[in-house]
């Protein structure tokens, strides 16, 4: 064989590659579109689609091209493509968005993901609200969690040869109108009602949710699923998408639909957050909030009902100054703080801070409270003696946690891996590595450690105050919730997807016990006068009470309601744990029985 045969039988035998185009000799062409500069979750998704559709490219035969260039959106790119996937944004400009809509008209294909079809007020493209059948991003979980998906119509050639599987973590969105209302639209996966209620603090409670659906009149399929790194790690959805690739980009034809008159309830969601409820150590009262009625319910040390105070619209957090003897609240819904005087436990001020306002912390030494707004880079900081509000930029902005040590206050946010702390004598901002998707921390004040856990890398961070030298330790899946016991030292982590409790013995940081508890524990709670160990399964509506000293289950309580918020008053031996609708379960330390602040007993 001379050279020139060589060459010519390498070119022909070896298909071309890149890091963005898998090219085969035969088949069908896809081209895929996302963006680099979007939501970190969404590009690290998008770029494990390039590589996953690449895989399947070069063992299927077809073409496959990933592009972040949206220019390419234009009728002669799209003139010689079966079909066209968005991975993680959508066009903006107007000239695009035509090129597509003649793309379809013309009988092009397209494949959706997760935000690739997000569209609000402020999208302005009518076509494309009809074209995913007339339905409007609503509300969502978060964070991203797994769920069980349940398959609506098994005729249909992307559901072929799959049953129903839970999918990994991912953000679920809610739509309104349901796509399945639409007459043209074909639901083929729904979210299984078992999931309910799913999240920590973007909760779904109820009702029907597509999550992936045809409009018939077009060949087209969209699929909820496309959030963060853990995609492709379900072999029943990645059939799913192989599926629906093949099925698109050869022709896409529509079998018969299954008949069902099943009566469907409109999915619903509510906001909350795991510091809804809080105790004053001066005086031992409750302070919780009530969503629904806008206002703070208190209770005295002993779980009984005080008063309830207006608060601002949608009370989500609140946070204590015993020295000052002041709560505050932060109101979501109106945008603002809420003051109340502990002393007679009446509203003083209502500060306005900006828009969803969400998580709050107060430091104690220098008297200022920290407040996060969700969907904004930016944190409030009120002076608790004047109630002026400042802004300051700090990169932790949507904080999902705050906790303040001595004169510094400490932050943390799902898309950033840093512990991001003020040391509040000046509010110079430093930020520690910590690890990915931060979701809970805590400190305990005689150690000086700070606590940081990771639901994305089961992992928790231990934070040196002085030093601030990190040591990263492996816990269970999914951890979600973190207590100290400030008199034992013993930290207690809530794990969602184990089902237990790791426990760090707080002086080697090393984790000593792991407790079983009721399923998906997403609140904790410690007693550190008895050392009880207080934790919420929200979705089966348990709590089970652990002894911290030698990690055994004391009993599980069930209490008819949905705990997501725990409260101790460790004088009284009082805890009190916060439902999704505003009700409160108060637990006796002693007798291990519960009441409501205003009702009878209830069923251990």
């Amino acid at each position: 064989m001379t050279f020139r045969q060589l060459l010519l039988f390498l070119m022909i035998a070896i298909p071309f590659t890149s890091s963005h185009t898998v090219a085969q000799q035969t088949g069908f062409k896809v081209l895929a579109f996302y963006s680099d500069k979007t939501e970190p979750d969404h590009v690290q998704f998008a770029q494990q689609a390039v590589k996953f559709l690449g895989e399947r490219a070069a063992s299927e035969h077809f073409t496959f091209e990933a592009t972040t260039d949206w220019q390419d959106l234009n009728d002669e790119r799209l003139q010689a493509v079966q079909l066209v996937i968005w991975l993680n944004e959508s066009p903006t400009k107007t000239e695009q968005r035509s090129a597509f809509e003649r793309y379809l008209r013309r009988g092009g294909a397209w494949l959706g993901f997760h935000a690739a079809a997000y569209n609000d007020k402020s999208t302005n493209w009518p076509w494309f609200v009809d074209f995913l059948g007339g339905t409007v991003f609503h509300i969502n979980s978060w964070p991203p969690l797994p769920a069980r998906l349940v398959i609506d119509d098994r005729s249909h050639p992307v559901t072929a040869g799959i049953s129903d599987f839970d999918s990994p973590a991912n953000e679920w969105y809610i739509w309104e109108p349901s796509p399945r209302l639409n007459k043209d639209v074909r639901v083929l996966l729904t979210l299984d009602p078992s999931n309910y209620p799913i999240g920590f603090k973007d909760v779904l409670t109820s009702g029907d949710l597509p999550v992936v659906w045809t409009n018939t009149k077009y060949k087209m399929l969209y699929m909820n699923m496309g959030h963060g790194d853990k995609i492709f790690t379900s072999t029943e959805q990645n059939q799913l998408i192989d599926n629906a690739v093949h099925w698109l980009a050869t022709g896409a034809t529509q079998p018969a639909a299954p008949q069902s008159n099943a009566v469907r309830i409109p999915s619903n969601g509510i906001r909350v957050s795991s510091k809804g409820i809080a105790v004053n150590p001066r005086t031992g009262k409750f302070y919780a909030v009530n969503t629904a009625n806008d206002s703070v319910t208190v209770l005295d040390a002993d779980g009984h009902l005080l008063t309830r105070v207006p608060a601002g619209h949608e009370p989500e957090s609140i946070a204590i100054n015993p020295g000052t003897n002041r709560a505050y609240v932060t109101n979501s819904g109106s945008g603002t703080v809420t003051v109340i005087d502990g002393a007679n436990d009446k509203a003083i001020a209502n500060v306005p801070v900006g828009n969803l306002p969400y998580m709050i912390a107060v430091n104690r030494v220098t008297n200022k409270i920290y407040v996060s707004r969700t969907f904004s880079d930016v944190t409030v900081i009120i002076d608790g003696k004047t109630n002026a509000a400042k802004t300051v930029k700090a990169g932790a902005g949507d904080a999902v946690g705050a906790e303040s040590l001595d004169s510094n206050t400490y932050l943390i946010s799902y898309e950033n891996p840093d512990v991001t702390f003020f040391v509040s004598t000046n509010d110079h901002v430093f930020n520690v590595k910590a690890s990915n998707h931060l979701w809970a921390i805590a400190a305990n004040p005689e150690t000086k450690k700070i606590y940081a856990v990771s639901v994305g890398a089961a992992e928790v961070t231990v934070i040196d105050q002085k030093s601030h030298a990190t040591t990263l330790h492996g816990i269970g899946e999914l951890p979600c919730a973190i207590a100290v016991d400030y008199s034992s030292g013993k930290v207690f982590i809530a794990n969602y997807a184990s089902n237990n409790v790791s426990v760090m013995d707080g002086t080697t940081n090393s984790i000593v016990a792991t407790a079983s508890v009721a399923t998906n524990p997403q609140a904790i709670a410690v007693d550190s006068g008895n050392h009880n160990v207080y934790v919420a399964s929200t979705r089966e509506g348990f709590i089970t009470v652990l002894d911290g000293t030698n990690h055994s289950v004391l009993r599980k309580l069930k209490t008819g309601k949905n705990p997501f918020a725990i409260a101790v008053n460790n004088q009284s031996h009082k805890a009190v744990a916060l439902s999704l609708y505003g009700d409160l379960i108060v637990i006796d330390g002693t007798t291990l029985t519960t009441t409501s602040p205003s009702a009878n007993p209830l069923e251990p």
